[in-house]
């Protein structure tokens, strides 16, 4: 039976410190180098997409922390998509995918991807006969999956799955620092962790050692919260995006949105689920005034307290520079 630790790793901080296994869907663990490099092609091919516009990398760039670096991308006509795109390094120790959580596997957000008709617009039960006009292709899926009479986006959705749950990373300067390897962590950076810790109450939603939403020490679920993310950066009015509340349609949930990883959140500006705030400062601002009911908006649900954090200049400054040691993108590997 799979466990979500490594009990042999000496801290909770190594490469190796979760077992990647325990995240992955049933169907889809264990899987070969073959799928893994299967996946790593298909996450760059314009082909999987109806229009063949668009592909994986399209919002997730490998040269951007897996991120676009645009407040939001575009749809498949050129149009503004809803929500910010976010990293997907680690995003297979998640328990929700998606800003609202609404897909349990990462295997099911790739194939809303696929269906989402402002996206890939494919049917996962459709494939692309552009992929397979490239004979090296079909030699790779025959390897993956076996011979058959015609493949679907479901053996596509596995193999990019597969690649994707390999993009992690536990070798910042904070994991480096925490593991006793080094000993550079300056002053401002100790406060910031401290603070991270304690009175900025940062990691009573982003739980350590992930720094996301995902719930230790059993990694079975992944938190969401209310925190009134205003519409613009002006502060002045509360976006409309509705967040998990569609699913049920319970009022504790309006603007409910996923804990996300604050790992390499250097790289992965602009932030929120719109993208609103261009810089960590902004974002911190944002907490110390007490979220969306400190800035004066209608929240009875919010999950953060209302109250000030009562943050120095001194403190947020520190804050931001400890949000900065925790850069860990992951080499590409070749397969």
């Amino acid at each position: 039976m799979h466990k979500p630790f490594n009990f042999d790793a000496p801290t909770f901080f190594e490469e190796d410190s979760f077992n990647v296994e325990y995240f992955r869907a049933i169907t889809n663990r264990n899987p070969s180098e073959a799928k893994i490099a299967l996946g790593k092609r298909l996450f760059f091919d314009k082909n999987l997409s109806q229009a063949k516009d668009m592909a994986c990398v399209t919002c997730h760039n490998p040269k951007l922390a897996y991120t676009d670096g645009l407040v939001t991308n575009l749809n498949n006509s050129g149009n503004p998509l809803k929500r910010n795109s976010p990293t997907l390094i680690n995003a297979i120790f998640q328990r929700g995918f998606f800003w609202d959580g609404r897909a349990e596997t990462l295997l099911a957000q790739i194939s809303g991807v696929f269906t989402n008709k402002e996206e890939f617009n494919s049917s996962v039960h459709e494939f692309s006969d552009e992929v397979l006009k490239d004979s090296t292709y079909y030699e790779a899926f025959k390897e993956v999956f076996g011979t058959r009479r015609k493949w679907s986006n479901d053996e596509t959705i596995k193999a990019l799955s597969a690649y994707i749950s390999t993009l992690n990373g536990f070798s910042s300067k904070f994991d480096k620092n925490i593991r006793g390897e080094v000993d550079t962590f300056t002053a401002s950076e100790k406060l910031g962790m401290n603070l991270f810790m304690g009175k900025a109450l940062c990691a009573t939603c982003h739980f350590m050692p992930l720094t996301s939403g995902t719930v230790p020490p059993f990694f079975t679920d992944t938190e969401k919260e209310v925190i009134g993310v205003p519409e613009t950066a002006a502060n002045k009015h509360l976006d409309d995006d509705l967040g998990f509340y569609f699913m049920y349609t319970e009022p504790i949930q309006l603007g409910m949105f996923k804990t996300p990883t604050v790992r390499n959140v250097a790289l992965t500006a602009p932030y929120m689920h719109n993208g609103v705030y261009q810089t960590l400062e902004e974002v911190v601002d944002f907490y110390n005034t007490g979220g969306g009911a400190g800035l004066g908006f209608d929240l009875p649900h919010q999950t953060l307290p209302f109250d000030d954090l009562n943050l120095t200049d001194t403190e947020q400054t520190a804050l931001v520079d400890f949000l900065k040691t925790l850069t860990a993108v992951p080499q590409e590997t070749e397969y």
